[in-house]
């Protein structure tokens, strides 16, 4: 364990305190005060597209999957640290990536051997201050004018590799913190507008893929130098009392939207409790016992009762990581017309308890942190549906898939350059059933509303895959009144090179990772399917016609003509060999449903079933529809007196209430999933 008070090196516990906005300077309090309406909108206005240049050129010139296809957050912050304006769709980065900034501020600007001073550049990337994983980095440049600081800008960003015991930033059989690799709290990289050879180095060989990594940096870089120049331009145009008063009032402002917003809801308390199948490397059962209690402008996210700290498996996650995931759901669906920043925390408190694997300490790893706290967003968006139904149901949606089906890989592409990754596809799920609408197929990710998967041609291109596949993964919905989107199924096949390393993060492969509201149906759960030895290519060079070009095709009667040694693997897998001609199937699934499927129009079922967006079985058994053979039509009077047996039977097998609980508790799991679970009938979220 880390001893925190005595040795001077050891992580600072107090930064990771300061998530909310600091008290505003007095230079920050004096000019906020005169600023000129009309003015202020139009600085408002330049700095968020000064935010978002940033950000396209941030995604423009890097190297990493997650760099170009959006996992981007682009932010200026004030000469405090805190963060004023964010272009982004990763909400979470948001609410966290002040806290490095706020620790160079505490324990580097002052220092003698380091300082801060114009044309800095700092990196930084260690998870404690990021919130997330490693894999998360970013980098900041401090900005001054007439020899005062008056802000910094920076970009977080998952680069796709950091030299962990794994490849591709995730790592399934970490023990510690000391098998995930790089692991940098802010250090300077850069003095006079110049970045260090040196210190470039170190980074590039403490990983697999040097190349991306440095064009990461420098990626970072280039778009906060374009952004430091545009702010001096306004500078010179408005002067720095101005532009220091403005950032501070866009805070402000910002915290007292947040609180009035919240004001409006209806107080209560909104319990959610969430399960994960996985620690990493084993399949067993955790818990985050989620509670949202909402009073007056304030809500509070009080997480007692959730499973115990891990103390050698990845899932742990720190605790101001799940405030930016649930600011995440926030941004997203409860303050969409807000600005994005650490303002928006004035209106929330939390309660974690201390060792468990939602707050943990020590040298515990915390590789797959992600998909805690995408699980733990689930909980908010199933919490916050019933918290937001009776003022704004517009806002009350079922999730987007939350599971996770990240495919890592590591080795050499087909031009003998190393590389270590992800694939893009994570950026594929689908959307949640709404109140008024199905779901959007293949929306995207529910934390990273602004990424895409790419193109199949651009992944190709670079790395040794080749797809022979990626489509609709239908299906993969929960079903519902709404249904939630159809994610993406893919079909992956290693070519141009003798070998390959591969593997995957998430969970959802024994419990349904995506539970639906309201009556809806969870998205199923999902694996991974793969063929070693497989005779793909010479199928593929004979032309066989029968060869699966859907996911669900590998499943149905009759199977594929491919052979070979085939596996089923769980989402969550170690990275290991593939050989050139191997295959690998992947499900990225979809959003949950949304209200009872015995409400869903008869035409609608139909119609998915025409198109291939939902299967027959489905189509009779989950919606109880009649579907004529000939026509392709829902016969409306068989469906209407189909589904009044359904509900029928529904009724003979309820129970009174009592009668439910008094059998309900008397079932309990398999004690061996429930190792690292805590007590099954424990702590409550009320008790500490």
């Amino acid at each position: 364990m880390n001893a925190f008070n005595t040795i001077k090196y050891s992580r600072d516990p107090e930064i990771v305190q300061h998530l909310r906005p600091e008290p505003p300077s007095d230079w920050e309090a004096r000019e906020m005060q005169g600023l000129d309406p009309l003015e202020y909108e139009i600085f408002t206005h330049k700095m968020h597209m000064i935010a978002l240049e940033g950000k396209e050129t941030t995604m423009k010139l890097g190297a990493s999957t997650g760099m170009r296809w959006g996992d981007v957050a682009f932010g200026i912050y004030t000469a405090q640290g805190d963060l004023a304006v964010c272009a982004t769709g990763i909400y979470h980065h948001a609410v966290l990536s002040q806290l490095p900034v706020k620790y160079l501020i505490k324990h580097l600007a002052d220092d003698p051997t380091v300082g801060l001073k114009e044309g800095d550049a700092f990196f930084y990337n260690d998870p404690y201050y990021g919130g997330v994983h490693n894999a998360d980095m970013g980098l900041c440049v401090p900005v001054f004018a007439d020899g005062k600081l008056v802000c910094f800008i920076g970009a977080a960003v998952h680069t796709g590799e950091c030299g962990g015991s794994e490849p591709g930033g995730m790592v399934n059989s970490a023990k510690s913190r000391y098998d995930e690799g790089l692991m940098a709290p802010p250090i300077k990289i850069g003095e006079n507008f110049e970045l260090k050879e040196d210190l470039l180095g170190l980074l590039a060989t403490s990983t697999r893929d040097p190349r991306t990594m440095v064009l990461d940096i420098k990626a970072r870089l280039a778009a906060s130098r374009i952004a430091e120049r545009r702010v001096h331009e306004f500078i010179g145009e408005m002067g720095a009392d101005f532009y220091v008063g403005g950032l501070r009032r866009i805070l402000q402002q910002t915290g007292e939207a947040a609180r009035a917003k919240i004001a409006t809801l209806n107080d209560g308390i909104f319990r959610q409790p969430r399960f994960i199948d996985t620690t990493g490397p084993e399949a067993a059962l955790l818990k985050i016992n989620l509670t949202v209690e909402k009073k007056g402008d304030r809500i509070k996210l009080i997480l007692h009762g959730s499973s115990p700290m891990l103390p050698d498996r990845p899932m742990n996650t720190y605790f101001q990581g799940l405030i930016g995931m649930a600011m995440v759901y926030a941004c997203g669906w409860l303050f969409p017309e807000l600005p994005a920043n650490n303002g928006l925390l004035e209106a929330v408190d939390w309660e974690f308890p201390e060792a468990s694997f939602v707050n943990p300490q020590g040298d515990v790893p915390v590789s797959y942190a992600p998909a805690t706290q995408v699980a733990f967003a689930q909980g908010m968006f199933m919490a916050g549906a019933k918290m937001t139904y009776a003022t704004d149901p517009s806002r009350a949606v079922a999730a987007w898939h939350t599971g996770f089906a990240v495919t890592v890989f590591a080795g050499y592409n087909q031009w003998g350059e190393p590389m270590a990754d992800i694939t893009p596809e994570i950026n594929a799920t689908g959307a949640g059933g709404r109140p008024d609408a199905d779901g959007v197929d293949v929306a995207g990710a529910f934390f990273a509303t602004m990424s895409d998967c790419g193109d199949v041609e651009t992944t190709e291109a670079e790395r040794p895959f080749l797809y022979t596949f990626r489509n609709f993964f239908n299906n993969s919905y929960g079903h519902g009144k709404y249904r939630g989107g159809s994610g993406v199924g893919m079909g992956l096949k290693v070519h141009g090179v003798p070998m390959v390393g591969l593997g995957s993060m998430g969970f959802g492969s024994h419990f349904p990772p995506t539970l639906g509201v309201f009556g809806g149906r969870a998205a199923p759960p999902a694996f991974v399917q793969t063929v070693r030895g497989s005779n793909l290519d010479a199928l593929m060079a004979e032309g066989t016609p029968e060869l699966p070009r859907r996911l669900e095709e590998l499943y149905t009667p009759g199977g594929t003509p491919e052979e070979g040694t085939r596996d089923y693997l769980r989402v969550a897998h170690a990275p290991d060999l593939y050989e050139s001609g191997d295959t690998v199937y992947v499900p990225i699934s979809g959003g949950a449903g949304y209200g009872d499927p015995l409400q869903r129009d008869p035409k609608a079922v139909a119609d998915d079933l025409s198109a291939g967006r939902c299967s027959e079985d489905a189509a009779r058994d989950v919606y109880a529809v009649v579907i004529d053979d000939r026509t392709g039509l829902a016969d409306e009077a068989e469906t209407q007196a189909k589904r009044e047996a359904v509900r029928k039977a529904r009724l003979a097998r309820a129970k009174p209430y009592d009668a439910f609980v008094a059998e309900w508790s008397k079932l309990t799991p398999p004690a061996e999933i429930l190792k690292y679970y805590g007590p099954w009938d424990g702590a409550t979220a009320q008790e500490a």
